[in-house]
């Protein structure tokens, strides 16, 4: 499961991970997850991990085929969070391993991101782009607001089976203790 807020750099870690060579830091995260490298890693969604674990897909052949490693994607600020939570919490059941990666980045680099892809063809989330521009009339406002969405997930995923679970920032390559303090 790779989490973050919509400009974390999921989608780009993502396909770092699906399509090797990697890269020094994500063979470094690889490694931390004690993953192999070179298993081979499929991307999805949560939507449609739902519909492949449906049981009247269970007879189908793309449900039969599932024996990759799956990068699931989640968007801590997509307006659709809390329904793909419920699906997760359906996933996590009948994984046999989950291991998470939160993407985390300094809520003030975040919202530059959030700035720079506002109409865009690669347009952040509603909810993002109200928290980025909250910053506009208080930047402790928006780092709340911002933080609130990482303290909301972590707080979540207490209650799921994890294997591991890390913390990562991608723009500094770098793998985090915890979520700094807002």
């Amino acid at each position: 499961m790779i989490a973050g807020a919509s400009g974390s750099g999921k989608t780009q870690l993502i396909r770092k991970m699906s399509q090797p060579p990697h890269d020094p830091f994500t063979l470094k995260v690889l490694k931390h997850l004690d993953c192999d490298p070179n298993q081979r890693l499929k991307r999805s969604t949560v939507e449609r991990m739902q519909r492949l674990m449906n049981p009247a897909n269970f007879k189908k052949q793309k449900t039969r085929k599932l024996k990759y490693c799956l990068l699931l994607h989640i968007d801590l600020t997509s307006i659709n969070h809390h329904s793909n939570l419920k699906l997760l919490r359906q996933i996590s059941t009948r994984a046999k391993r989950l291991d998470i990666i939160t993407l985390y980045t300094s809520p003030k680099e975040w919202r530059q991101r959030i700035f720079d892809r506002l109409h865009t063809d690669n347009e952040p989330s509603m909810r993002a782009a109200l928290i980025a521009l909250s910053g506009k009339l208080s930047s402790n406002l928006s780092n709340f607001l911002y933080h609130r969405e990482y303290k909301k997930w972590l707080k979540v995923i207490q209650g799921y089976n994890i294997q591991t679970n890390c913390i990562a920032n991608t723009f500094e390559q770098s793998l985090l203790k915890s979520i700094p303090p807002s």
